[in-house]
């Protein structure tokens, strides 16, 4: 039977989501849990490979069991097997042709920004701490350069595997609580650390430091060494997979 299940995690004892031999990694945790209740090694899918540090709230993941298993009996039997900072949250029979990666349509990423001048010891592994003035108005105004379609080449690593780096964005919002600030990307798909560095990026703009003038000529110039190093991964999470 195909199963498919939303998972949420705290990633930052975790270097990412795919295994590394004798590394603690999600898929390796995930893994294991499945493989006790299989009896066997079970192969897994994730909607996307996030890295080491990084957070779910809305992963998603495909495998097949020999056994039938009903949704609500296999989601607590996996959680029995998992350490307290990986859940599933959901599970539920799938069609057999069904594969987490490459039937996602779209993915929503949060990226949470600190601001105060000394960090709340409750935030410290969820969010990028910046005790620096920023015009949050412009930021949310140069983040909406980001949506469309675009060649986000000058977004990620050089050895990024990809087989094209044009990506659709279709929404960049911004929300400010308190000092906690919330940028959230949806589109199409993400290049590896292409979120991070877009906020690097429109942090680095906001304060008149990008290299590249402006996000718009980042873009254009398609050259990673403009960038910057990409914001820390503690402050991203994956919120939501659609299908």
């Amino acid at each position: 039977m195909k199963y498919r299940i939303t998972l949420a995690y705290d990633g930052a004892d975790y270097l990412g989501w795919q295994t590394q031999a004798g590394q603690p990694t999600i898929q390796g945790v995930l893994n294991g849990a499945l493989e006790k209740l299989e009896g066997a090694a079970v192969t897994t899918h994730a909607a996307g490979r996030t890295d080491a540090g990084v957070h779910a709230e809305g992963q998603v993941v495909s495998f097949s069991l020999s056994c039938d298993w009903e949704g609500g009996n296999l989601r607590r039997a996996i959680n029995g097997n998992l350490p307290p900072d990986i859940r599933v949250i959901d599970a539920a029979t799938v069609d057999e042709e069904f594969h987490a990666r490459f039937d996602a349509k779209g993915k929503t990423y949060r990226y949470q920004i600190y601001l105060a001048e000394v960090m709340s010891p409750f935030l410290i592994r969820h969010a990028w701490h910046y005790p620096y003035a920023l015009d949050v108005e412009r930021l949310a105004v140069e983040g909406l350069t980001l949506v469309g379609e675009r060649d986000f080449t000058a977004f990620t690593v050089a050895d990024c595997e990809a087989k094209t780096f044009t990506r659709t964005i279709t929404e960049v919002a911004v929300e400010r609580e308190g000092e906690l600030l919330k940028l959230i990307f949806t589109g199409d798909g993400f290049l590896r650390y292409q979120v991070r560095t877009m906020v690097a990026a429109l942090v680095e703009s906001n304060r008149g430091r990008l290299k590249a003038g402006s996000i718009s000529e980042l873009i254009e110039s398609k050259d990673r060494a403009l960038a910057g190093t990409p914001a820390p991964a503690r402050g991203l999470t994956l919120m939501k997979v659609e299908y």
